[in-house]
Order: structure tokens, then sequence, then C-alpha cells
């Protein structure tokens, strides 16, 4: 997405760290601090919602254009 000019760098960058947790989250989620782990999706929420907001954008222009 951000190859298309649809994301930032910026956004990037936290996109790619989210990408990396999640597989540590499914690949080590026995070596990983549940507070940690809620501590983090609960500071991050906000890009989540980003993120979904942008699919959702980018989906309705490929789909109504």
């Amino acid at each position: 997405m951000h190859n298309l000019n649809i994301i930032d760098s910026e956004f990037t960058d936290k996109l790619v760290q989210m990408a990396k947790y999640r597989n540590r989250l499914v690949h080590l989620y026995w070596d990983l601090d549940p507070e940690a782990t809620y501590r983090i999706l609960h500071e991050n929420i906000d890009d989540l919602k980003r993120f979904q907001d942008v699919v959702v954008d980018f989906l309705n222009k490929k789909v109504f254009t």
C-alpha cells in the first residue's frame, strides 16, 4: 500500500511492527507477557482502526470507480 501511495512511510513502519508482533503472538505465544500484549493493543488501537479505514476506502474506490 505504501508503494501505491495509499499510506505514508511512517504508518508503513507502524504496520510492519504490528505484523512482526502478530507473528510473535501466533508463533511464540507462550513467551509473551499478556499484560504487555494488552498494553500494546490498547495503546495502538487507533492505528488498527486507521488501517481498517484505509483498506475500506481503498476497496470502495476500486469497486465503485
